[in-house]
């Protein structure tokens, strides 16, 4: 993240993110080994409750954005993805 420090605008993004996850570990010291599993597996999500893509610094790697990118290949290529159905 620290090409954040260059954009007022990350910077101040990326500070207040620093300052949610200080007063979580600040109310529950534990807090980082005992958060539950994000469901749509953003990290970002799982530790400090909220997605922020555009300061992500693991974004390359984002299951959530890897989804997306396959949805929109599927649309974009007209394409349907059929499941099967399970008797």
């Amino acid at each position: 993240m620290s090409w954040g420090i260059e954009d007022s605008k990350k910077r101040k993004d990326i500070l207040d993110l620093m300052d949610i996850g200080v007063r979580k570990t600040m109310a529950n010291p534990n807090y980082v080994n005992e958060v539950p599993k994000s469901t749509n597996g953003c990290w970002m999500d799982q530790i400090y409750g909220l997605m922020r893509c555009d300061i992500c610094d693991l974004s390359n790697q984002c299951p959530v954005r890897e989804e997306e990118e396959w949805q929109a290949w599927l649309k974009k290529n007209n394409m349907v993805v059929e499941k099967k159905k399970t008797d």
